[in-house]
């Protein structure tokens, strides 16, 4: 099941990165040139990382949402069961998966020991919006992490993280760290 769950967030990263690619050039120029970190990158390297960081965020950021829904620690909203109640309360919630994504981030926010991974960075820069939301709660609606623990997280988002295409352009060492995906990493201690 593993396999299966890095592979589908790897079309979200796919989904993600083609959706923001040429989005919001003059900011990360702007965030590029006031850093002045990783200058040996020309900028087109530069926007790619910083999109696919992003994107990467977004997933450990979604994964500690459905680790803390699956396990109860938050209220359901974008596993299966709180699917279920959403759409007995809104008629179009399918429309409006991007809200409900906010709502459940808000959520984990709100938890002392994820207020560090929720809070906003400049990854935030690209939002899941309802298309994102959407396809991401889709793709993961059949997963059940109930009875995971934080080394499983940790091991599912390591092989994400790590992955073989990236591991050249050494993210971890990009720009900033991103909050959500240092909380997930710290998981191994």
């Amino acid at each position: 099941m593993s396999n299966e769950i890095i592979l589908d967030f790897k079309d979200f990263i796919d989904f993600f990165i083609m959706k923001y690619k040429y989005d919001n050039r003059g900011v990360l120029r702007k965030i590029k040139l006031k850093s002045g970190l990783n200058r040996q990158l020309s900028e087109e390297e530069w926007y790619e990382l910083f999109i696919t960081k992003s994107a990467l965020n977004c997933c450990a950021k979604f994964l500690l949402i459905k680790f803390y829904e699956d396990n109860e620690k938050i209220a359901c909203k974008i596993n299966r069961q709180g699917l279920k109640k959403w759409r007995a309360l809104v008629s179009n919630i399918e429309q409006q998966m991007g809200i409900l994504y906010d709502i459940a981030e808000k959520d984990c926010g709100r938890i002392d020991e994820l207020k560090f991974a929720f809070r906003e960075s400049d990854y935030d820069l690209y939002k899941i919006d309802d298309e994102l939301a959407s396809y991401i709660i889709n793709k993961f609606i059949n997963y059940d992490f109930n009875g995971y623990d934080s080394k499983k997280i940790h091991s599912i988002f390591v092989s994400l993280y790590y992955d073989e295409k990236r591991i050249s352009m050494n993210l971890q060492l990009f720009y900033k760290p991103a909050n959500a995906i240092e909380h997930i990493l710290s998981f191994s201690n």
